[in-house]
């Protein structure tokens, strides 16, 4: 053979390599909706950096925040019609797909950062999985600590009272539409990336949300007061189609199931426990009134026989959570 038959059979030899190569890196498509500067969007980038980093290159997670693939309900459905392959939003959008994921946006039943982790980390979490995936056949692979809910709103908001006919917009959950109902208002549902431009219009009196998401997406410029009600601690869950993770080789399996509990769980952890006072402060410096109402009445309102009389199917997981104790420090 020539030497120049040797040096295009080599090259021959190469690309094929190449295409080998390529073709056995598994792609993963990835949709959430937050602007690049959320820390849960940051979060996000850490699990896919640390997937990559985990099966040397054998597989990639491809990032499609801001909503460019969709609003969190077309991106949680996406993952049945093979448009993405994993969601990372809010857990309550489950709801739309699972009874029981109805359980992520009851009002008042999160008291605190302790008591979350105890309830998604522990037991009730699991029960929690289970009857989720049993119902819609998605895979919940993680849970990340997302600061409590905030209501902003353009008037000032102290009791339930103040509530009445102001139009705040909610995500499209039925837990959360009855229960603001219930508290009063007239809740509106629609896609986040609407809000803004429908405070400054007018369209919505207020909105509620974490305090993080509430700075990333500039809402002091449209609204005045920011209410201290930490009514729902609602996780972030990193999800996928259950069939298709578990069809997946082990290997790749572990390692985004290790990533999605690794360092991007406890960055979103550390940084939201870091962030409420430095945020709160940021809301004011931006012109923001913080108002911090007695939060009983409110309570009174959403409590156990509101679960009870209106969301019968989960009111035995709301019991087991209410009774969840957090440990001793």
């Amino acid at each position: 053979m020539s030497k120049k038959k040797n040096l295009m059979a080599l090259a021959g030899a190469a690309l094929a390599l190449c295409a080998g190569a390529i073709q056995a890196q598994t792609v993963l498509r990835l949709g959430h909706v937050w602007p690049a500067s959320e820390l849960h969007a940051k979060a996000v980038e850490q699990f896919a950096k640390d997937v990559e980093n985990a099966t040397q290159g054998e597989m990639r997670i491809e990032v499609h925040g801001g909503g460019t693939l969709g609003s969190d309900r077309e991106l949680l459905e996406g993952i049945k019609f093979g448009t993405n392959d994993i969601w990372v939003g809010g857990a309550g959008v489950l709801s739309t797909a699972s009874t029981t994921a109805r359980i992520f946006t009851l009002p008042f039943m999160i008291r605190d950062v302790s008591h979350y982790e105890a309830v998604y980390e522990g037991p009730v979490g699991e029960e929690i999985n289970a009857r989720i995936q049993k119902e819609s056949g998605y895979s919940v692979a993680a849970y990340w600590l997302r600061g409590p809910r905030w209501l902003t709103t353009k008037k000032p908001v102290r009791e339930p009272k103040d509530l009445a006919g102001l139009k705040i917009r909610v995500p499209d959950s039925p837990v959360t539409v009855q229960s603001w109902k219930a508290l009063g208002a007239a809740p509106t549902p629609m896609n986040f990336g609407e809000v803004f431009n429908a405070l400054q219009q007018g369209v919505i009196d207020g909105q509620e949300n974490p305090l993080s998401l509430i700075v990333s997406s500039r809402f002091a410029e449209v609204v005045d007061s920011l209410v201290r009600t930490e009514h729902a601690y609602e996780p972030v869950a990193v999800v996928f189609d259950a069939q298709r993770l578990a069809s997946l080789p082990e290997a790749h399996r572990r390692a985004l199931l290790d990533a999605a509990n690794g360092q991007a769980k406890r960055y979103s952890f550390e940084e939201v426990k870091r962030g409420e006072v430095d945020l709160v402060r940021t809301l004011q410096e931006q012109g923001m009134t913080l108002i911090e109402p007695d939060k009983a009445p409110f309570q009174a309102l959403v409590g156990k026989e509101f679960v009870h009389a209106n969301f019968a199917a989960i009111a035995d997981l709301y019991d087991k959570v209410v009774q969840t104790r957090a440990p001793a420090p």
